[in-house]
């Protein structure tokens, strides 16, 4: 493995939990109390749905998921799906940053891509509450709680509760905005990584060494050999100094490790309704990508605005690929490594363009530790 990019998780163990309470706004009661009349969710479907539209890998944060809520937790509804409600039993329309709560027992719905259809309605109406997605907690006597990432893994759900958790009692901590809490966040999380890195680079050094001997015994092989016989022969040559050929993909385990933690980094960064209208910097808000100039057309994967902060992240990457440099390593295997890394910065640039700066924020921040990183501890 080579320098791929940065890690993540934790920080302190101080887990703010936010007192969950439906919102009062006053903007939205005369629709709600139109819904619980009608039960027609189209009236109100744009107090949940993201009113902004995303782009490429990031469009999914467009869409509205649907759950059904009782005391024995929390179960996703698929489109096509019927559901009837029963005393005790909540029907949850979750978008981006707010969920609509809806309990009447006799309620039937069919569940759609995005809405979903009243089909037989109680008399009495249905009781409708609006609630941002950070105060969703135990109420009711419901697991409201669990519809916070109720998206993910069980496990990575947690670890994204924790990242978030961690993130408020920072910024509430030291009275920051939200953008430096992001990034003493970020510095945080790769200290508390170091040791995982430390141990990845010592796999990759073990790995250059082995190629290097084993650079002269392979180029010999394949020139003189071909086939079954070159296949036994290169073989041996692994075995003699005691690997398999699937010993270079060993530092791949630290990567592998990280992962579950980029995942609840990630979606807590991009779910995070305290960030709607926090700026930072030259960026408006901290939730939607840094646009500094909108297209009049929209661009494929990317969206229809000019960002500024993939760009920072691309450049970083390329900069932590001129400088890697693996001294063991055969010069057509550091070549090899090198033409990755600038793939990698493409591929990335690419993948969080559309996304919220937040994310884009903390990735290039964790990019440029991870340059300082290289240059205390080598390959």
């Amino acid at each position: 493995m080579n320098a791929f990019t940065a890690v993540r998780l934790l920080i302190l163990v101080c887990i703010a939990l936010i007192p969950g309470h439906a919102l009062a706004m006053n903007a939205t009661q005369a629709e709600l109390a139109e819904f619980n009349k009608t039960g027609d969710f189209d009236r109100v479907r744009t107090l949940v749905q993201e009113s902004r539209p995303f782009y490429g890998m990031a469009s999914y944060y467009n869409s509205i998921a649907f759950y059904l809520v009782d005391i024995d937790g929390v179960v996703a509804q698929s489109p096509g799906e019927d559901v009837q409600l029963v005393q005790g039993q909540w029907f949850a329309a979750m978008g981006r940053f707010d969920t609509l709560l809806v309990s009447g027992p006799g309620l039937s719905l069919t569940v759609s891509e995005n809405t979903f259809i009243t089909t037989a309605f109680p008399r009495g109406g249905v009781q409708a509450e609006l609630v941002r997605n950070d105060r969703l907690s135990s109420q009711y006597g419901l697991p409201l709680e669990e519809l916070r990432y109720a998206h993910l893994w069980r496990p990575v759900g947690w670890l994204a509760g924790v990242v978030e958790s961690s993130l408020v009692a920072l910024q509430q901590a030291g009275s920051m905005s939200w953008g430096l809490a992001i990034i003493c966040f970020t510095v945080a999380l790769k200290v508390l990584l170091v040791p995982l890195g430390v141990v990845t680079v010592r796999m990759q050094r073990k790995v250059s060494e082995v190629q290097l001997e084993l650079a002269p015994q392979l180029a010999s092989i394949k020139a003189q050999y071909d086939g079954e016989e070159a296949h036994n022969r290169i073989m041996a040559a692994h075995k003699s100094l005691g690997v398999s050929p699937f010993f270079v993909l060993k530092p791949m385990l630290g990567m592998l490790l990280q992962i579950p933690i980029w995942i609840a980094v990630f979606n807590a960064l991009g779910e995070m309704p305290q960030l709607q209208n926090s700026g930072f910097l030259w960026i408006e808000s901290l939730a939607y990508p840094d646009s500094i100039a909108r297209l009049p057309f929209v661009i494929p994967l990317l969206g229809d605005s000019v960002s500024l902060l993939p760009w920072l992240m691309s450049g970083v990457t390329l900069l932590s690929a001129l400088l890697f440099q693996d001294r063991l390593a055969p010069a057509d295997e550091l070549r090899k490594q090198k033409r990755n890394l600038y793939f990698i910065a493409l591929a990335f640039f690419l993948l969080f363009y559309p996304f919220p700066a937040a994310m884009v924020l903390y990735w290039t921040l964790s990019n440029a530790l991870q340059i300082v990183q290289q240059h205390f501890i080598r390959v």
